[in-house]
């Protein structure tokens, strides 16, 4: 099902469905967060059998401010689950800004923190990047030592990760709030993959929450270390 329309309302009563796929694309501006502008949502069912559907959002970053209420953001995506899910996905364009502050406000959301079983983020770089100022709206709301409950959460992958220390407050801010959290996987960059030093902070993180399965893998497929055999 598809529609082009600047507000639009849909109703649908179907008991007996069992494949869904509903997508909706934004103009640039239109659902913003600092930097962060909203691409596109994506709701579809599962490959896997036996799962529940998986929810898709696209974030990229722009060279421009824009100011967004974090509240009518989670509103905006909320209204998209026409289906529980438990699979979800947050692919962030990114040229070096934080997104703990954006992945935090998107995981709060109700809809989402209590359904999510499994949460996968991809990060992509670009060439040019760029740092966080001291009063970047990346570092809004304090959301390293904030807590949201995580409940129904057992897996986590990351894809691309760098080891910046928003990277690992970011991973922090998962393990603490998700009790149920059985298994974590860590693909990392070029960068990250090339770095002793990066991947020992990460380890240190691993070591520090046993009772979770880790997966570490280079940049080149292999992996490089798991929960009870981490190298360094």
């Amino acid at each position: 099902m598809s529609f082009i329309s600047s507000n639009p309302s849909i109703s649908v009563s179907a008991p007996m469905l069992e494949k869904v796929s509903w997508r909706c694309c934004y103009n640039d501006g239109s659902i913003v967060f600092g930097f962060w502008l909203l691409e596109e949502v994506l709701l579809r069912t599962a490959e896997t059998q036996g799962q529940l559907s998986a929810a898709h959002s696209f974030w990229r970053r722009s060279s421009l401010i824009f100011h967004g209420e974090a509240d009518t953001i989670t509103q905006d995506i909320e209204k998209h689950m026409i289906a529980e899910f438990s699979i979800l996905e947050l692919h962030l364009r990114t040229s070096g800004h934080m997104f703990g502050a954006l992945a935090f406000h998107l995981l709060g959301s109700n809809r989402i923190c209590t359904t999510m079983q499994k949460l996968k983020v991809i990060l992509q770089r670009s060439a040019v990047k760029e740092r966080c100022s001291p009063d970047c709206p990346c570092e809004s709301s304090g959301w390293r030592v904030q807590t949201i409950s995580l409940t129904a959460l057992e897996e986590v992958e990351i894809n691309g990760f760098e080891g910046d220390n928003h990277e690992l407050d970011f991973l922090k801010l998962v393990l603490r709030c998700a009790p149920m959290l059985k298994r974590m996987i860590v693909k990392l960059s070029d960068k990250a993959s090339a770095s002793s030093y990066r991947r020992t902070k990460l380890y240190n993180i691993f070591r520090a929450n046993s009772p979770v399965e880790f997966y570490v893998y280079l940049s080149s497929g292999l992996m490089h270390g798991s929960q009870n055999r981490l190298s360094t």
